[in-house]
């Protein structure tokens, strides 16, 4: 409202000269000489308005102009912006594809690693306590070999079976990885 008021303040001495004129208008008895000084001055006063709206319409225009630009230039930004955004969300997109791959390999190697340890404890069982408790029973070695062939069989399937459990485990502590790397 302050600035209201001091923007009708600004005009006021035209508005009242305005009045003034307008009054004198309406008196029929009013001297020549009167009338062309106040015709003098309202020319004047024209001729300060029109200086004053051409310099008004002028200083619009650039900061229409300056508004336009700045405008054209946050249109480009975020066209930028939105650009860098996508290409974030490929580039995310395949660092999470190969964060996947290395988790795949890193349990694969440990799950290898387990089965292959499973594999040496069964061996050393079948050659130490098994295989002479068969031969004992049966006399033949080739029931040995088929146990130790069954064994051997059975180390895919365990391998398979750890794997699987190792991803789930990897799986279950991958978001609380992912939310330490993004906080």
């Amino acid at each position: 409202m302050a600035k209201a008021v001091a923007q009708s303040d600004v005009f006021q001495a035209e508005i009242d000269f305005l009045k003034e004129v307008r009054k004198l208008s309406e008196d029929d008895n009013i001297p020549a000489e009167t009338v062309k000084e106040n015709y003098k001055k309202l020319c004047d006063k024209y001729e300060r308005l029109i200086g004053e709206a051409k310099l008004l319409t002028s200083v619009s225009d650039r900061l229409h102009a300056k508004l336009n630009e700045a405008n054209e230039k946050l249109k480009k930004q975020s066209e930028e912006i939105n650009k860098i955004n996508d290409d974030l969300k490929v580039n995310n997109q395949l660092l999470q594809d190969t964060i996947d791959q290395l988790v795949k390999a890193k349990v694969g190697r440990k799950a290898s690693s387990i089965v292959l340890l499973i594999a040496i404890i069964l061996f050393v069982i079948s050659e130490g306590l098994l295989e002479p408790i068969v031969e004992q029973k049966f006399g033949n070695e080739q029931v040995g070999f088929i146990f130790k062939l069954g064994i051997a069989i059975l180390l895919k399937p365990i391998d398979v079976i750890v794997e699987r459990y190792m991803m789930r485990q990897a799986l279950k502590g991958k978001s609380t990885v992912a939310d330490k790397l993004f906080k």
